[in-house]
């Protein structure tokens, strides 16, 4: 096990310096989030819904409208895509075995393996719609109007909406 060394008064200093010199270069500049997918949306089979949607992060944060872009494949892949104003906002790809979910504006990005975690609605989105089985604290409900509503019952988090058929 490696122990700390003390640096004497000057030295950490100029270590400080450095520090903030080296975050100023490499962070200064213009930065977009990665391009990372789990697949391309093309080909065929392919099914593209577009809607409305209203997504609340959690209760002490604001409702945030947008437009949602759902594209589902028989093969069991699925896209989603909400964006406000032009910006995504939250992008999220899902496979029988895999998904990925990222948040461009905070330069965010999730993958794994596996059943998507919980916290995480919007990848459960594709399913709820399909009837398929959610985890125990997410509730999907269908309004009388054609509208949807996902909701984790333990954080507050929802979305709900509308789709074209």
């Amino acid at each position: 096990m490696t122990q700390p060394v003390a640096l004497p008064f000057a030295a950490k200093k100029d270590f400080r310096w450095m520090m903030l010199a080296a975050l100023l270069a490499l962070g200064g500049g213009c930065m977009t989030a990665p391009d990372k997918t789990l697949f391309a949306v093309s080909g065929p089979g392919w099914t593209v819904r577009q809607g409305q949607a209203i997504w609340r992060p959690g209760p002490r944060y604001p409702e945030l409208a947008g437009e949602i872009v759902l594209a589902q494949n028989p093969d069991g892949r699925g896209s989603l895509q909400f964006t406000k104003t032009l910006l995504p906002v939250a992008l999220a790809q899902t496979t029988r075995t895999n998904w990925l979910i990222q948040f461009p504006p905070q330069r965010l990005g999730f993958a794994g393996s596996g059943t998507p975690p919980q916290r995480f609605l919007w990848l459960h989105l594709a399913a709820a719609l399909n009837g398929q089985r959610l985890p125990e604290k997410l509730r999907f409900t269908r309004s009388p109007d054609g509208g949807w509503r996902l909701e984790n019952k333990g954080t507050g988090e929802f979305v709900e909406g509308f789709l074209s058929p």
